[in-house]
């Protein structure tokens, strides 16, 4: 059946997703205001370790029971200002994109009715309802979740780092150890799973083509007893489907198990460190609980890079 001309190969996903801009630009004010208020939700969750610090070196340490309750007073208003900056993130972003999605479904569908009969009679009808749902669905979520978030995360995990290196610098080269491998592998990753997901969607297309031509045609296939043979055509597209949706799985499980599993141990050596280091009195007990506690903070962030650069090549390649 006819495929989509457009590969990974041919064109960038940078340079695939910068055709979004004619729609973007309308609504890029609210966009920006939504990246900066999720930028200042997560600098404020950066605060947060600092405060724990300040209880424990001061009001823990000397045994002041009003000090510990200021403390969680702040922790209170900390968390409370974090929470309400994400959700005014969401307010800021649902509606416009919402009208972005609306926008582009109707410039696909004049499109399609400008072109001429033949392009229908070469085109598969699954594949065209397959572009005209589930890829402008890919391409909303791509600007509501990993647009934003993939700058948002970037940036906490500088700040975050640049708030352990202050604190201790060699519990923070302890825990940026694994940076390396883990860029390695994000790059591997993006390059084989831009061609899986490019294949997924070609044959989800494929597949709706079979149900959709099914459907509409019953009575042909009843009255020519062909539905042995729709019905073996559908297996094998869902076969084939099925194994491509496994491999996408199994690469997102890889670079998931190293995201997650390089930063945790590096988390638990920089911990049996800074322990050492607090029973012979170089460390302190609040420096340690704030380093812990900003390396914890950046496990989401870290943790994130994998899907959300899962979600970018699927909305490039869609």
């Amino acid at each position: 059946m006819p495929r989509t001309p457009a590969t990974p190969a041919d064109r960038s996903a940078v340079r695939s997703l910068l055709r979004l801009w004619p729609y973007v630009r309308p609504v890029r004010l609210r966009l920006s205001a939504a990246a900066f208020v999720a930028v200042l939700a997560s600098c404020t969750g950066l605060v947060i370790p600092l405060v724990l610090k300040w209880m424990v070196d001061g009001p823990v340490a000397d045994r002041d029971t009003a000090g510990v309750w200021l403390g969680a007073l702040w922790l209170l208003l900390l968390g409370f200002a974090e929470a309400l900056l994400f959700g005014m993130r969401r307010w800021l972003v649902a509606r416009p994109l919402s009208h972005v999605e609306a926008e582009m479904r109707a410039d696909l569908y004049g499109r399609l009715q400008r072109l001429p009969v033949a392009f229908h009679d070469r085109w598969p009808s699954g594949q065209l309802l397959s572009r005209a749902t589930a890829d402008l669905g890919l391409l909303r979520m791509f600007l509501a979740f990993p647009l934003t978030f993939l700058l948002v995360n970037s940036v906490t995990i500088v700040l975050g780092v640049a708030v352990m290196l202050v604190q201790d610098w060699r519990l923070g080269l302890v825990v940026l150890g694994p940076a390396v491998p883990v860029v390695v592998m994000c790059v591997l990753f993006e390059r084989r799973y831009a061609h899986v997901a490019r294949r997924a969607q070609d044959q989800v297309g494929d597949l709706t083509t079979v149900v959709e031509e099914s459907v509409l045609g019953i009575r042909i296939i009843k009255g020519f007893g062909r539905h042995r043979t729709q019905a073996r055509a559908f297996r094998e597209l869902s076969r084939s489907l099925r194994g491509t949706e496994l491999r996408k799985a199994r690469l997102l499980a890889t670079i998931w198990a190293v995201i997650v599993t390089l930063p945790e141990l590096a988390i638990g050596a920089a911990l049996v460190l800074g322990v050492v280091r607090v029973a012979d009195g170089e460390l302190s007990a609040g420096t340690l609980v704030a380093f812990l506690s900003t390396a914890l903070a950046l496990r989401w962030p870290v943790d994130s890079i994998g899907f959300l650069l899962a979600m970018s090549q699927e909305a490039a390649t869609a």
